[in-house]
């Protein structure tokens, strides 16, 4: 290898550890066990290559996407995980970004790009009060990265490399044991729109969906072994709940109250009687607040997505909510979506009494809607039952304390009756 190939290779050592050392590594057992095992089992017994040693990740991130870095560590973003069905799909994923690897596409990529001016579309995260902490893991650890390897994570490499890897991992998961038609299946999941992405990696942009799915399914089509495994959808589930259960709480802290509704709706139509993910359904509800559960027509157009990108980098959530109550039937949908969201509270108390989450759900709903005393009983409820050591525990104490001055007699006449601002972040 060439100075810059190893500069490289050092570079994608430094960033996995970068990853790890920041928290971005989602760590649960279960989950890191299940990618790896679909990972290896199309890895194989093929020879291995110089200075590549496979692993197969999750990054605690939203956004959908996935990908590979020249050392053979190969990501998927906990936010591509929650939108697939069948471990078929998950195949496919991680078969195109094997390619990446036995390719060499990141060398050949930062060859092509050392004497170009790389202009990466991250937007600014940071500013608007929108935080890559929750959106764009990739952002915090790509001090040590090339601009050529930030952006071959999060756009992706050239169209024709983008090509090789969607035709040669088709072959490589058909000779792993997969059903080949789970990848074209797969780009159709990703054609998802239910509210604006601040960034879009490549699994959702580059090259366009629809063409990757028409070549990938005529390639599919050709190849005699569709009894292969695709793996049912609750089997799936068991392996990948808690991630998507994550990833439904990063959503809501990115402001994406759509998806994580719909991710969270799928979980408890698997699992009904789960008390969990009936606070989290629940949570959805509250935070979408004024907002459609579905996008209308007009947002899916170019002109309301840009609606979308402005609200979202210009306004705070709580000002974003203003816009939407002063919209036509926004106050009725508001009154929806929060019934819908006591009841759900209140069902997953009723399922499990040891619960405490759904009691500061509660505690939160009922603040917005002006009813401090319920809120504070919930408030002090959700205290009883927390660990002793809940991150919010105090957090949780101080709006209790603050609601609880109102409602004394011996108020101040400064005292408001009036709920407190919920700071931004602070809805979950």
């Amino acid at each position: 290898m060439f100075r810059g190939s190893l500069k490289l290779l050092d570079e994608a050592n430094e960033f996995d550890r970068q990853l790890t050392k920041k928290g971005l590594v989602l760590p649960d057992p279960q989950v890191t066990a299940y990618v790896e095992s679909v990972g290896q089992r199309l890895v194989g017994d093929q020879p291995p290559l110089e200075r590549v040693n496979f692993k197969f990740r999750v990054l605690r991130d939203p956004m959908i996407n996935a990908f590979a870095l020249p050392n053979g560590s190969i990501y998927v973003n906990s936010g591509l995980l929650a939108i697939l069905e069948n471990e078929g799909e998950l195949a496919s994923v991680l078969g195109h970004e094997i390619i990446h690897v036995t390719r060499r596409h990141a060398y050949l990529f930062n060859r092509s790009l050392r004497k170009k001016t790389v202009v990466i579309n991250v937007i600014g995260m940071a500013t608007g009060g929108y935080s890559p902490t929750v959106f764009g893991a990739v952002l915090l650890a790509a001090g040590a990265m090339s601009e050529a390897m930030v952006a071959s994570t999060i756009s992706g490499y050239s169209q024709e490399q983008e090509r090789e890897a969607d035709r040669n991992g088709l072959d490589l998961i058909n000779h792993g044991g997969y059903d080949p038609r789970a990848m074209p299946r797969t780009f159709e999941l990703l054609d998802e729109r239910l509210e604006y992405e601040p960034v879009e990696g490549i699994y959702r942009s580059h090259p366009k969906l629809k063409q990757r799915r028409n070549t990938t399914q005529e390639l599919a089509d050709k190849l005699d072994n569709k009894d292969q495994r695709v793996g049912t959808e609750a089997e799936y589930l068991a392996s990948t709940a808690p991630a998507i259960s994550y990833n439904i709480l990063a959503d809501l802290g990115s402001r994406r109250a759509r998806t994580a509704l719909a991710r969270a709706e799928r979980l408890t139509r698997w699992q009904p009687h789960d008390a969990n993910y009936l606070v989290l359904q629940a949570d959805a509800y509250r935070v979408l607040g004024a907002r459609t559960a579905n996008p209308s027509e007009d947002e899916l157009e170019k002109h309301g997505q840009s609606e979308d990108r402005k609200r979202l980098f210009k306004l705070t959530e709580e000002e974003e909510q203003k816009v939407m109550l002063a919209k036509p039937g926004g106050p009725e949908e508001r009154r929806a979506n929060f019934e819908k969201a006591e009841k759900y509270y209140l069902e997953a108390a009723q399922r499990d009494a040891t619960l405490a989450d759904p009691h500061r759900g509660l505690g939160f709903l009922y603040e917005e809607q002006a009813r401090p005393a319920d809120a504070v009983r919930e408030y002090r409820r959700y205290l009883e039952l927390a660990a002793p050591g809940a991150s919010d525990r105090l957090r949780v104490e101080r709006r209790a304390d603050a609601l609880e001055r109102t409602l004394a007699p011996q108020a101040t006449p400064q005292a408001s009756s009036q709920p407190m601002p919920i700071p931004q972040g602070a809805r979950r």
